[in-house]
């Protein structure tokens, strides 16, 4: 009986690790690209010289990453 509850919990473990596996890499991409548009705004608010005023400037970056600017 207990080689038979080990072959289960193999079964179930090893398909869970490829589906983990899969989906860090579709985490992976969405975050590059996350980071790629943050950097473009982040460029964008520099070039606008918000100076000391940072939450605006943050505000502005997160408003430009969601499409708004």
């Amino acid at each position: 009986m207990k080689p038979a509850l080990i072959a289960l919990a193999f079964a179930v473990a090893f398909p869970s690790a490829a589906i983990a596996a899969g989906t860090s890499t579709d985490f992976s991409s969405a975050r590059s690209a996350y980071a790629t548009k943050k950097a473009e705004c982040k460029q964008r608010a520099k070039a606008k010289h918000f100076g000391i005023h940072w939450i605006k400037r943050n505000r502005w970056i997160k408003d430009c990453i969601a499409g708004g600017h």
